[in-house]
C-alpha cells in the first residue's frame, strides 16, 4: 500500500496549491509501483518503439530529401513542413484532445503516421517519389506526433497514482533518450549497409512507419481509462476552451515561473548543437564520425542522469532543482566556449543534457499533478507550444550569430543569456513557495 502524501501546501498569496513531494518509498518501493502497473508499461513500451522511430526520422528525413532533390534549401523546407504543426496545431490539439477519447486520438495518429510514412518506400519503388510529398509526409508526421505526444501525457494521471508519477515520467525519460541513441545507431547502419544512403534512408522511413504501427496496436491492450468520465456539458467555442486552459497556466504563478524559465532557456539552447558540430569540427580538427560517436555517448549519459531523477525529486524542491540547473547549464555553456579540446566540449555538452532529464521530471510531474483532468490536454499543449516553439527562432538566430561571432561567440552568448535566466529565477522565485520533500 502506497504512503499517504501530506496535505498540499499553498502560496502566501493563495493562488495556487503547491504539490508535496511524495514521502520516500525507497528505490524498490519506488520502481516496483511503475514496473508492476501492466497497463503503464504497455504504454510506456509503444512509446519507446515509436520513440525509436521518431529518432530515425531525425536522420533519415534530411539524407533522403538531399539524395532526392540534390538542394540543401530543399532539404531544410521539408525539415521546416516536419516541425510546423508543433507551432500551427499545438493548442488546437490540446482543445480537441480535451474533447475527444485519449485513446482513440492516440490511435489514430499512430495509425495515420504509419500510412504516411509507408506511402515514401512505395513511391519510391514506383519511381514517383518527389520532394512536395516527403514535405507533406514529413508535415503529417509530424501533426501526428502532435496529438500523440500531448494525449499519452495527459492521460499519464489516469494510469498511475501520484505517488508514482515521479518515477512514470523518469521512465518515459529513459525510454526516450534509449531510444534516440538506438534509433539513430539503427538508421546509422541502415544508411552504411544499403547501397547508397538514398535507399539507406527509404529502408529507415520503412521501419520507422511499423514503429508507429506498434505503437498503435500496444495501446488495444491498455484495459485503464484514458481519462475520467465526462458529464455532458455546454458546448463551448473553440476560442472560450482556449482561453480556459491558457488562462488556468498563467494564473498558477509557479507554472508561470517555469514556463517562463523553460521557454528562454530553449531559445538559447536550441543551436547549441550545430555551434558544438562547427567549432569541433572547423576549429578543433575532429571528424564528423567522432562526434556522432560523441553525440551517442551524451545520449547514453543522459539515460543514466533519468534513473537518478525520480530520486532527486524525492529529496529536493523543484525552485532548488531550476536554480541549480541554470547556473549548471551557464557553467556548461562557458566550458563549451573555451574548450580548447574536444574532452572539455564533451564534458560541458554532457552536463547540458543531463540535467534535463532531472528537471522535466520534477516538472511535468508538478505540472500533471495540479492540472485537472479535463484541462490536462489544453494547458499541456499550452506549455508546448511556447517552450518548444521557440527552439526554431533560436536555430535561426544561433546560425546568424555562429556566421558573424563563430561557434564560440555564440556559446559565450548561451552563457550570458542563462546567466540573465538564473538572476530572473532567483528574483522572482525569492518569496514563491514550491513544493518541498517529504520526510520519508
Amino acid at each position: 500500500m502506497d504512503d499517504p502524501s501530506p496535505p498540499p501546501v499553498s502560496e502566501p498569496c493563495g493562488a495556487e496549491g503547491a504539490l508535496p513531494l511524495p514521502r520516500g518509498r525507497g528505490r524498490r518501493g519506488r520502481w516496483r509501483g511503475v514496473l508492476t502497473n501492466r497497463d503503464f508499461m504497455v504504454l510506456w513500451g509503444g512509446f519507446t518503439v515509436s520513440s525509436m522511430g521518431t529518432a530515425m526520422a531525425n536522420l533519415a528525413i534530411p539524407v533522403l530529401a538531399l539524395g532526392i532533390s540534390g538542394s540543401p534549401a530543399m532539404a531544410g523546407l521539408v525539415g521546416a513542413a516536419r516541425v510546423a504543426p508543433y507551432l500551427l496545431l499545438n493548442l488546437l490539439a490540446g482543445v480537441f484532445i480535451d474533447r475527444w477519447n485519449r485513446r482513440t486520438v492516440m490511435i489514430v495518429a499512430d495509425l495515420g503516421r504509419f500510412a504516411a510514412l509507408a506511402s515514401v518506400p512505395l513511391a519510391y519503388a514506383l519511381g514517383t517519389l518527389t520532394v512536395a510529398q516527403l514535405a507533406v509526409v514529413a508535415f503529417l508526421e509530424g501533426v501526428g506526433h502532435v496529438f500523440s505526444a500531448v494525449s499519452r501525457l495527459s492521460a499519464l494521471p489516469k494510469l498511475v497514482p501520484d505517488a508514482d508519477l515521479p518515477t512514470a515520467n523518469a521512465l518515459n525519460e529513459i525510454g526516450e533518450s534509449a531510444a534516440g541513441v538506438g534509433g539513430s545507431a539503427l538508421t546509422g547502419l541502415l544508411l552504411g549497409l544499403a547501397r547508397t544512403s538514398t535507399l539507406g534512408a527509404i529502408l529507415a522511413y520503412l521501419v520507422n512507419g511499423f514503429t508507429y504501427l506498434v505503437s498503435g496496436a500496444s495501446l488495444l491492450f491498455v484495459r485503464a481509462s484514458f481519462q475520467e468520465d465526462r458529464a455532458e456539458r455546454a458546448r463551448t467555442s473553440l476560442l472560450a476552451d482556449l482561453t480556459e486552459g491558457v488562462g488556468f497556466l498563467w494564473r498558477r504563478r509557479l507554472l508561470r515561473m517555469l514556463l517562463v524559465t523553460v521557454t528562454l532557456v530553449n531559445l538559447l539552447q536550441a543551436p547549441l548543437d550545430l555551434a558544438v558540430i562547427v567549432l569541433a569540427t572547423d576549429e578543433l580538427g575532429v571528424g564528423a564520425g567522432l562526434v556522432g560517436l560523441v553525440l551517442a555517448a551524451v545520449g547514453l549519459g543522459t539515460v543514466l542522469s533519468a534513473l537518478a531523477a525520480s530520486w532527486l525529486r524525492e529529496r529536493v524542491d523543484l525552485a532548488t532543482l531550476a536554480v541549480v540547473s541554470v547556473l549548471l547549464w551557464s557553467v556548461a555553456a562557458a566550458m563549451m566556449a573555451a574548450a580548447p579540446s574536444m574532452l572539455p566540449l564533451t564534458v560541458g555538452l554532457l552536463i547540458t543534457n543531463a540535467l534535463w532529464p532531472v528537471f522535466a521530471v520534477s516538472l511535468i510531474t508538478y505540472r500533471l499533478s495540479v492540472t485537472p483532468d479535463h484541462l490536462q490536454g489544453r494547458v499541456n499543449s499550452a506549455f508546448r507550444t511556447l517552450s518548444f516553439g521557440v527552439e526554431p527562432l533560436g536555430l535561426a538566430v544561433g546560425g546568424v550569430v555562429i556566421g558573424a561571432a563563430g561557434p564560440r561567440g555564440l556559446l559565450w552568448a548561451v552563457a550570458l543569456g542563462q546567466v540573465l535566466v538564473l538572476l530572473f529565477a532567483l528574483v522572482s522565485w525569492r518569496r514563491l513557495r514550491v513544493p518541498r520533500p517529504a520526510e520519508g
